[in-house]
């Protein structure tokens, strides 16, 4: 395990934080309880702690037999002063970080390439848990590798659910990562948003209103995108962050923050006078959102981060980051299942973050330039909507704080043809036609050549599809989840296309 030190605790207030940390085990699903460590594993680890010592029980391919000595990393210089646009450009210096299996480097090829254990090398972990103690300063936890968050969040769900659980969720998610857990008998439990995100008080009604001689078992977990929320792109602010948290400690549940976006941060007043002083790290962890791995002091937090948004999503790697307990489950679920993550990742990583690459002040140099890059085509997009769509009464759109996502309103109640029933022919069902009228213009919007998300592609419904006692989310998917990091003339083309399609639609 890799240990993240305190550093806004003190001694006496940490044993303080032990003593009242809760007992998690109730939360492990049932596959969970039963699996035992991998055997092969466990001797594999134990013949790593003492140097020298001559193992013959594994089948590793000796490393004078791997067909590759020498792996070389063509990567921006971060030295320009704004490394995103010189490196669109072309303008700026370039910069080569090598790794070798018989030369010195961070990560020496004949580890990165060899087996190793499920929660990753230890040389990337120490890597990352530093990147983590600087940013979210959290109390003690551990960090394991991952293949990216899809991979973090289906083991997350194995390890805390079992058929029947009812999980937490946002009512409009990101439905792949949700469809994941349906397989495993896991129901979902819609929570309410606007647009500020997951309302606490919808979290805080279905908890306390939970009956379980009914209902079955009360939730325990919930899924969250705290940052530029998939698909809606709303950032949760810090107050609601405790609201949560705070509920979550109420009624015992486990949070899992994943938080790919956590690092595209938009309209940041970060300090030039911090930068000088203290380097880019600080600066930035300075005008960061709050985590809520950085309250948590129960341990309750499983928090997901991933290098796909920030680096490029092929790498298939990330990191989550949880108390010891819960790692060692996790990578004992790692060991038994799809093994470590890929040596050559995990290479990339420690060299880019090593002495002879970026440096961790380095990389958070890169993501503040990547910010202002992904801030001005956000502002482009914004731009171009309210002078191709706004204009025309027929859509709106928030202006996102973070993330990728820009969450678009179809003003429906507009269209001759949208009606609005009484009661619902079905019981319990939408009493409007918005869902029919969506995926027309969906179809509509196609034709014409230009594909957005519709919010039905991310609906969350429960078993009787409300998320409220009079609302049901049918009624409520009148929304379009679009982009805006694509080129300029992907935007100025798409939004032209989809202000004339509006305007077609709403014409017939």
């Amino acid at each position: 395990m890799v240990y993240i030190p305190p550093s806004h605790t003190d001694r006496a207030a940490e044993v303080g934080l032990k003593r009242r940390q809760p007992d998690l085990s109730r939360h492990l699903s049932a596959e969970a309880r039963a699996r035992l460590p991998n055997p092969i594993k466990s001797i594999w680890k134990a013949a790593q702690v003492k140097p020298g010592t001559i193992n013959m029980g594994n089948g590793d391919p000796h490393h004078t037999l791997y067909p590759v000595s020498e792996m070389n990393f063509i990567v921006p210089s971060i030295d320009e002063h704004d490394p995103v646009q010189a490196w669109r450009e072309g303008t700026g210096e370039q910069q080569i970080i090598a790794s070798y299996k018989d030369e010195p480097c961070a990560l020496s090829l004949r580890t990165a390439m060899a087996y190793g254990a499920g929660s990753g090398l230890q040389h990337v972990r120490e890597a990352l848990a530093n990147l983590n103690d600087r940013i979210h300063a959290p109390p003690k936890h551990t960090v394991s590798l991952s293949l990216g968050n899809a991979d973090a969040l289906t083991k997350c769900f194995r390890l805390l659910g079992d058929p029947g659980d009812s999980f937490l969720c946002e009512e409009f998610t990101f439905s792949a990562m949700t469809n994941a857990a349906l397989p495993l008998g896991i129901d979902w439990v819609p929570i309410r948003m606007d647009k500020d995100g997951l309302v606490p008080s919808d979290m805080e009604r279905i908890l306390s209103n939970w009956n379980e001689a009914v209902q079955g078992k009360r939730p325990h977990v919930l899924y969250t995108i705290p940052c530029s929320q998939n698909p809606t792109g709303s950032t949760l602010s810090l107050e609601r962050r405790r609201q949560i948290y705070q509920i979550a400690r109420d009624w015992d549940v486990i949070i899992l923050e994943d938080d790919p976006y956590f690092f595209l941060q938009y309209d940041l007043d970060v300090r030039p006078s911090t930068i000088e002083q203290y380097g880019f790290t600080r600066a930035m962890a300075e005008v960061l959102p709050r985590s809520f791995l950085s309250m948590d002091y129960d341990g309750r937090v499983m928090r997901l981060d991933s290098f796909s948004k920030i680096l490029a999503p092929g790498m298939r790697l990330g990191w989550v980051t949880s108390n010891d307990f819960l790692a060692e489950k996790l990578d004992m679920l790692t060991d038994s299942s799809s093994q470590h993550p890929h040596g050559l990742g995990q290479a990339f990583i420690a060299e880019l973050l090593g002495n002879q690459g970026w440096g961790v002040d380095g990389f958070m140099k890169w993501v503040n330039s990547l910010c202002r890059e992904y801030e001005r085509r956000r502002n482009l997009f914004m731009e171009v909507f309210r002078r191709e769509v706004s204009s025309t009464g027929l859509a709106s759109a928030e202006v996102p704080q973070s993330g990728m996502f820009v969450w678009i309103k179809v003003n429906l109640d507009r269209h001759t043809r949208y009606r609005v029933m009484e009661t619902s022919t079905v019981p319990g069902g939408p009493i409007s036609n918005t869902a029919e009228l969506m995926d027309e213009l969906f179809r509509k919007l196609l034709d014409c050549g230009l594909v957005m998300m519709p919010a039905s592609t991310f609906a969350i419904v429960d078993r009787t599809g409300r998320a409220t006692n009079d609302s049901h989310i049918a009624d409520r998917v009148n929304y379009f989840r679009a982009t805006f990091v694509g080129t300029d003339e992907t935007i100025e083309n798409g939004l032209t296309i989809f202000g004339r399609g509006l305007e077609e639609f709403f014409c017939y």
